[in-house]
């Protein structure tokens, strides 16, 4: 029978499946599974000795916080005898990937920083900035810190191997190519400048470029450089002579060379309030070509444990590099070396330097491990004491976590568009921001305020999504009255403010005086930023479709030009004036004879109606 440390929380003596199970453990190299009293999986673990490994969770006087949590849920227990650590090993992984328990480090990247993304799947790719990844067969690279730098990255390769970040469709059969053609920033494939194979070509030397691969891209270069040469095709050449150069010129200036040419790891580590953060520098032939970041919930140190788990977790789904530069050994170096090996073809170093230059790449890692935790959350601290203030302030019974702003935006009744922008924890939420084209076109901003927050509450309680904690609208007593009857028609109830300009003063429901909030008041720099967001957000779709109509209203003016048609000659033409100097050939190609007959007979009485 196993003796349990009676200071620990946990289930032995209440499940019988868990004490049995402890009492007839093998010490075998194997894989346990822990669940919960549901049957839930709680965790996945390997050991070398399973007996020792499972019996050490319930007798040690010294566990962590998240283990002894763990623990307390533990019901009952499972294991699979394996023959030997690495195989133990390699099932642990594929468990963990397939069931994702809850206490298992599971690492996500930090989403937050953009990535460059290749369209390789595509016969002509595109290049652009993204924040979002897809399992869609593309090319990411990244993340790139600060943002400013993924784009710098495009230009420079738009600049050297001429992509495209259009999303038309190539056929080579458009009649003219836009500005990046002209300023040499793309290589025109929509106007057929450049076939497929071309192309291609072009894709796979920006993907060295962005890999940092400069030794290999330089031999590909200087080979179509020399080839093109010998076919007299000169002016290629002094292309890729150019480009050669100024890649050159390039990497020079970087100041990121380092080291070897062997590709390294290096993991650095920080915690902060019980978060463990896990930063991995990545360096390619010598040069730190990107970052990740890991944040560890519930970690509060860097064990060899914890270690061991990352690089499990990491190198599951991504390539295993020649050296890994870490703080400590992780536990089970040999076994997790050797599972490396069979992913990378040759067993790869884990290394815990001691002096040198490495030693000064670590320190790196480690500090830019401790910088993101003071970005990331202790503004998230500061936020909330802010959001403190604000319950304080509106006396409201909850710390409004979620809040919404309502704003509405119209040109004298016309394109009367609505906004509705969310905050959460006192940061924007964009990608839960809406945007409404309100039904009733009139200059009344009160019936547009209830307009929009009938639909939205309504949507929100008929999907039973949250509703926010804090509703504020653009306005003063009238916007926020019309707010609240809607929502009373409704039967719903939330918390109301309203915000108006000028004197920047709050209004509740519950008073018609103005509550003031001194203006150096973090509260009222928050208010004043979401209303102001909610602006923004409003005024920009309002502008659209303003645009929209004056320029469609010109074309549309023509007899038998409709909007399908209008839109389809400004997609091909760009404006409006250019559709009037259009060749006649030019507009039937597009929208056939008929139509171009319609166009130019309207050209020409425009003419005469001017001349007159």
């Amino acid at each position: 029978m196993v003796s349990i440390n009676k200071s620990i929380r946990n289930n032995v003596g209440r499940s019988s499946h868990l004490s049995r199970k402890l009492s007839d453990l093998p010490a075998n190299p194997g894989v346990y599974l822990y669940r919960d009293k549901k049957g839930e999986l709680l965790y996945v673990g390997k050991a070398k000795n399973l007996k020792n490994r499972i019996k050490s969770y319930f007798q040690s006087r010294s566990l962590d916080a998240k283990t002894k949590r763990l623990v307390a849920l533990i019901w009952d227990l499972e294991f699979i005898v394996c023959v030997s650590e690495l195989e133990a090993l390699v099932l642990e992984n594929n468990l963990i990937k397939e069931h994702l328990p809850p206490f298992n480090i599971l690492l996500r990247d930090d989403k937050n920083y953009p990535y460059i993304k290749i369209t390789w799947k595509n016969e002509f790719p595109q290049l652009y900035v993204t924040r979002r990844l897809t399992k869609d067969g593309s090319l990411y690279f990244g993340p790139f810190f600060p943002a400013s730098t993924a784009y710098r990255r495009v230009e420079l390769v738009k600049r050297f191997f001429m992509l495209r970040d259009c999303d038309l469709a190539i056929d080579g059969q458009r009649k003219r190519a836009c500005l990046q053609y002209q300023l040499h920033r793309c290589s025109g494939p929509c106007i057929g400048a450049v076939g497929a194979e071309t192309y291609r070509s072009q894709v796979k030397e920006a993907k060295l470029f962005l890999e940092g691969k400069l030794e290999e891209l330089k031999s590909r270069l200087e080979a179509a450089m020399w080839q093109a040469s010998e076919a007299q095709a000169f002016e290629q050449a002094a292309q890729y002579r150019d480009t050669l150069h100024q890649i050159d010129a390039w990497f020079d200036r970087q100041k990121a060379a380092i080291l070897d040419n062997e590709d390294q790891d290096i993991y650095g580590s920080a915690a902060l309030n019980g978060r463990l953060c896990i930063h991995r520098l990545l360096l390619r032939d010598g040069r730190i070509i990107g970052r990740k970041e890991y944040v560890l919930e519930d970690t509060d140190i860097l064990t060899p444990d914890v270690a061991a788990a990352v690089l499990q977790r990491v190198y599951a789904e991504e390539p295993v590099p020649a050296r890994i530069l870490v703080e400590m050994e992780p536990e089970g170096t040999d076994v997790l070396r050797e599972w490396l090996g069979t992913l990378r073809g040759t067993m790869p170093k884990i290394h815990v330097p001691k002096r040198g230059e490495k030693v000064e790449l670590l320190q790196m890692a480690q500090e830019n491990a401790r910088l993101a935790l003071e970005r990331k959350f202790e503004p998230e601290e500061l936020n909330k004491a802010v959001l403190r203030g604000l319950q304080a302030f509106l006396d409201l019974p909850h710390l409004p976590t979620r809040i919404e702003c309502f704003d509405i935006s119209h040109g004298q009744g016309r394109e009367v568009v609505a906004s509705c922008v969310v905050f959460s924890n006192g940061f924007p939420d964009k990608a839960n921001y809406r945007r409404f084209k309100l039904r009733n076109e009139q200059n009344n901003d009160f019936s547009n305020m209830a307009e929009v927050l009938t639909r939205r509450c309504k949507r929100l309680t008929d999907e039973g999504r949250e509703l926010p904690a804090l509703v504020i609208v653009d306005g003063g007593l009238g916007q926020l009255h019309a707010a609240e009857a809607a929502l009373n028609d409704l039967g719903i109830e939330l918390e109301l403010a309203s915000l108006a300009k000028k004197e920047e003063l709050v209004y509740r429901p519950s008073s018609n005086e103005p509550l003031r909030i001194p203006k150096s008041s973090p509260v009222l720099q928050l208010l004043q930023r979401i209303r102001d967001e909610a602006h923004r957000f409003a005024i920009t779709y309002h502008r659209t479709l303003r645009a929209k109509r004056t320029i469609q209203t010109e074309l549309t003016r023509i007899q038998g030009i409709g909007p399908v048609m209008a839109k389809k000659l400004l997609s091909e033409f760009g404006s409006a004036a250019k559709v009037k100097s259009a060749d006649e050939s030019e507009l039937i190609k597009v929208i056939g004879s008929s139509a171009a007959a319609k166009i130019v007979a309207w050209r020409a009485d425009s003419g005469d109606s001017q001349q007159t």
